[in-house]
């Protein structure tokens, strides 16, 4: 079940600049003294309870007669700064291995839910108090505001110095194409993506991003000598800032090309993507099992050096190699745009965007079900097949199967007379493969040999 609170509509927001007066100003510091305020209920509450931090709800009512005994603005007011106190809690637990502590917030920024806005002769009105209403002049310069201004609005971020207005625009009014889908794998170097046309396999491709990671990881060598080299903690704060503000414009003007690109040469079709969520989290529970098989290999010491060892060498190895690997794994997860990639295409896309359940697109062979195994990265072979297929044109196989089948068409790729014509393009080449470290090459080496 749905949050109450949390819309599922999709929305569109509009930015523009602004002198505040000072009614607003005030309005602004006294919210921010009570989500304020909200910040330590919550966190007393969140200790109270094994650190689980309440929800909004929960922490309304706690707040509620405070609220009505104190501040006299309109009653709504306490829900957006209820949820701003959870948000910053929740943020700061999830990028401190779960500990909390009371956080105080500095900026002036209250976020103002529909029931106290509304718009009047191309002019903002909310109401601040009871049938005392405050108005923002609205710079409509913004090609796009005669567009969204035709929908419900859905809250106003409101700030000292700018106002964003945002509208829920639906998705219904969005088609799905349920015979014309297409399929993307995203990958650190490369997306890949298969086009599935009235039940035929039409086409196969890779799309080469290598120049997004070498953006990436040159920007984040560049950080690390900034802070290795500039003593001056200002001075090195300020080049940090400017150094991540500058890989951030690149990375995003790169996939916003790469982006318009495909959707122009996709503008028919049905775009298909892994839900991806949770994959950071995935990445940190990965992180906490290796840290629990370091303790294993701790604890088991003894029993190597009475048995010489011998039993437990290999073992060792493996979870070494996997260690490196999950390492590096956790790191490129943590510099890829994917979310951004995909939130650029259902922003430019005509077509409704379908999002399908990740697990076991890279495990399960889309042909015949069977399991992959995967000797090195690229390399994905069918247990029942036989056949060793490119790891990442596999998987985006297997996406856009899920989307067919996600809009009511499946799709038997075995009993497809174009999966005869395509299955070499979804073969392993060894010549065009990017071997990614040096436990890879090792494999690679060893297997030409």
């Amino acid at each position: 079940m749905n949050h109450p609170w949390k819309s599922t509509d999709e929305k569109r927001t509009i930015v523009f600049s602004y002198m505040p007066d000072n009614n607003i100003i005030q309005y602004l510091t006294d919210m921010r003294d009570l989500i304020n305020r909200a910040i330590i209920n919550a966190y007393s509450m969140a200790k109270s309870n094994n650190n689980q931090i309440p929800s909004p709800i929960v922490l309304r009512r706690s707040l509620k007669n405070y609220y009505d005994n104190n501040i006299d603005y309109a009653k709504h007011h306490i829900n957006p700064a209820c949820r701003n106190a959870i948000a910053i809690l929740r943020s700061y637990k999830k990028n401190n291995n779960g500990e909390l502590k009371i956080i105080r917030a500095e900026r002036l920024a209250m976020r103002i839910d529909s029931e106290l806005i509304r718009i009047e002769n191309n002019k903002l009105r909310i109401t601040i108090k009871p049938h005392e209403y405050e108005y923002i002049d609205i710079v409509d310069k913004n090609k796009k505001f005669s567009e969204y201004s035709k929908y419900k609005l859905s809250e106003v971020l409101l700030t000292d110095s700018k106002v964003c207005i945002t509208f829920r625009t639906g998705t219904l009014n969005k088609p799905v194409m349920d015979d014309n889908i297409i399929g993307f794998d995203l990958n650190f170097k490369s997306v890949d993506y298969t086009i599935i046309r009235n039940n035929e396999i039409v086409n196969v491709d890779s799309i080469d991003t290598s120049d997004i990671a070498k953006t990436q990881r040159d920007y984040a060598r560049k950080r690390t000598k900034i802070q290795k080299h500039i003593k001056n903690p200002a001075k090195r704060d300020r080049k940090l800032k400017e150094a991540g503000n500058r890989q951030k414009n690149t990375v995003r003007d790169k996939l916003q090309k790469l982006t318009t690109e495909i959707v122009n040469d996709n503008s028919d079709k049905t775009f298909v993507f892994e839900d991806l969520t949770d994959i950071k989290k995935k990445g940190k529970k990965n992180k906490k099992s290796n840290n629990d098989n370091k303790k294993y290999k701790d604890n088991n010491k003894d029993s190597r050096a009475i048995t010489g060892g011998n039993n437990n060498k290999n073992n060792n190895k493996n979870n070494k190699n996997n260690n490196n690997k999950s390492k590096r794994f956790r790191t490129d997860i943590n510099r890829w745009p994917y979310r951004l990639f995909q939130k650029l295409i259902d922003y430019k896309s005509k077509n409704r965007t379908l999002y399908v359940n990740p697990e076991g697109t890279s495990s399960e062979c889309p042909v015949c079900g069977g399991k992959l195994r995967h000797p090195i990265w690229k390399e994905s072979k069918c247990i029942n097949c036989g056949v060793t297929f490119n790891r990442d044109r596999l998987s985006s196989l297997s996406i856009s199967v899920r989307g067919l089948y996600l809009c009511g068409t499946p799709f038997t790729v075995s009993g497809s007379s174009s999966w005869h014509s395509m299955k070499n393009n979804y073969l392993y080449h060894p010549d065009h493969v990017v071997i990614e470290n040096s436990s890879d090459c090792k494999k690679y080496l060893h297997g030409n040999a």
